[in-house]
């Protein structure tokens, strides 16, 4: 399925949803308790304002110089962190920082535009999507990696998983998201380390559809072998469309994404750049390790 129908709701259906939203829906927000003290909340922005104003320098973040920073635990246990960036009430961009088991801090992904992560237009599609919107229920935020950030909405008759960015459907229950969590719980162990890492090379392409071709049916995947990904590099560099997909729950959900750019660190940390329509300008950096790990790319 794809994920553009957000994006193209119309204002109508917005304040429809809005209007219908029942008090007695909890927003993630309220949820959401602090699992660090004061300082180490003034740690993570500190460093995340670091890697923000490195982004900021270069032309195609410009409009992040001067964002407000709002952080958010990523849900209990998880020991990840949403950051948001917003200017004049206007959300421009996300980072999620994750901490890291020698102690330190790892910008684990970000990216750019008013759609991002646990974005509340996808929370209330979820809730109608589920026929929740004007009933009780709870939501919370839940992150195991980049691939795999939901909203978990419980109702009075059963626990569902909706992605954290286009509110679609997850095929979870909470058995085989628990199992999934334990299965992956390391595999977000990807990001860049260094707290005051360079960006060297910023490369992007126009968005172009992702299910215009789909090759992952009748092509053999691009074969990436010791972290030698100079195939995807150069395919960016030749402006070829290359697509990216993840599978879960025994192939029954597929995610499919149109690979847009990249960003390379001077530390050799490389973050693709994924896209999910032709007219989008919301774009998630994701780290090439992390992605070739879990899933494949396609030309």
């Amino acid at each position: 399925m794809r994920k553009r129908w957000i994006k193209r709701t119309t204002i109508a259906l917005f304040a429809a949803i809005l209007l219908a939203a029942s008090s007695n829906v909890v927003s993630v927000f309220a949820l959401s308790e602090p699992e660090n003290n004061v300082s180490n909340e003034s740690k993570i922005e500190q460093q995340a304002q670091t890697w923000v104003s490195e982004l900021a320098s270069k032309v195609q973040y410009s409009d992040w110089k001067s964002a407000e920073l709002n952080i958010t635990p990523l849900g209990p246990g998880t020991h990840s962190w949403l950051v948001l960036l917003t200017k004049n009430k206007k959300i421009l961009g996300y980072l999620v920082v994750n901490a890291t088991e020698e102690g330190g801090l790892e910008l684990g992904e970000y990216g750019t535009g008013e759609y991002p992560l646990f974005n509340e237009q996808s929370l209330q599609l979820s809730l109608l999507q589920l026929e929740l919107i004007n009933k009780p229920s709870q939501t919370e935020m839940v992150y195991v990696h980049p691939l795999q950030a939901a909203w978990r909405i419980t109702s009075k008759k059963a626990t569902h998983y909706t992605d954290a960015n286009s509110g679609e459907y997850f095929p979870f229950d909470e058995d085989k998201w628990d199992k999934s969590a334990t299965t992956q719980k390391n595999s977000n162990r990807h990001g860049l380390n260094s707290t005051h890492a360079k960006l060297i090379q910023h490369r992007t392409i126009s968005s172009f559809d992702p299910y215009g071709r789909m090759p992952w049916i009748s092509k053999q995947p691009i074969a990436i072998k010791d972290n030698d990904f100079t195939s995807i590099l150069t395919a960016v560099k030749k402006k070829e469309q290359l697509r990216y997909t993840y599978e879960v729950d025994e192939n029954n959900y597929r995610s499919v994404w149109s690979v847009v750019g990249y960003d390379q660190w001077e530390n050799g940390e490389l973050f693709v750049a994924l896209d999910t329509d032709e007219d989008s300008v919301d774009r998630r950096y994701i780290p090439i390790a992390l992605l070739t790990e879990l899933g494949s790319f396609y030309r």
